[in-house]
């Protein structure tokens, strides 16, 4: 066999083998990374930024998806620290003066579906507010520094890592 006809022989073959990949079908967790967290101006809510990073690109729940295992996709764990010490708070219950009853607040919330029909990787910057006013929990400390864990859950509820973001101190 003459030399140029092995050396295109073999050309073939590695592009056969090496420029053919598949997917990999196993779901693969999101990541996420903490960017900055701050008050608003009127101290009524916080606003959380984070990059995120999903392989599979299976991110975000649809209109329906609204039961079970799929009512929240952004876990959200609220903490006050009381005497240099970090307690968590939530869920947060309160008291409902007018219908004489606790009440039970989470602050989980959804992330919207995200049309990805190829199941590309996805990525980029997250904003999220969350509603956090410490001085209306009457059965709590007055708290004047908290912060919150955040976990974000794919469609096949592969949990990322968890991000804490930096202290907010409440003026």
């Amino acid at each position: 066999m003459k030399t140029g006809v092995k050396i295109a022989i073999i050309l073939i073959v590695c592009v056969a083998v090496f420029g053919c990949k598949k997917k990999d079908p196993t779901p693969v967790p999101p990541v996420i990374t903490f960017k900055e967290a701050y008050l608003s101006q009127d101290n009524t809510y916080s606003i959380i930024k984070f990059e995120f990073y999903d392989g599979d690109g299976d991110l975000g729940l649809k209109q329906d998806e609204n039961t079970g295992d799929r009512e929240f996709n952004l876990l959200v764990d609220y903490y006050e620290k009381v005497n240099g010490v970090w307690v968590l708070k939530s869920p947060v219950i309160t008291y409902n003066t007018s219908e004489a009853k606790y009440d039970t607040t989470y602050l989980h919330t959804r992330i919207p579906f995200i049309e990805n029909e190829n199941n590309d990787a996805l990525e980029g910057d997250m904003e999220i507010d969350l509603l956090y006013h410490p001085n209306l929990y009457l059965n709590t400390p007055q708290a004047d520094t908290i912060r919150y864990e955040i976990i974000l859950l794919d469609r096949a509820l592969q949990q990322s890592n968890k991000i804490t973001t930096s202290e907010l101190v409440i003026n």
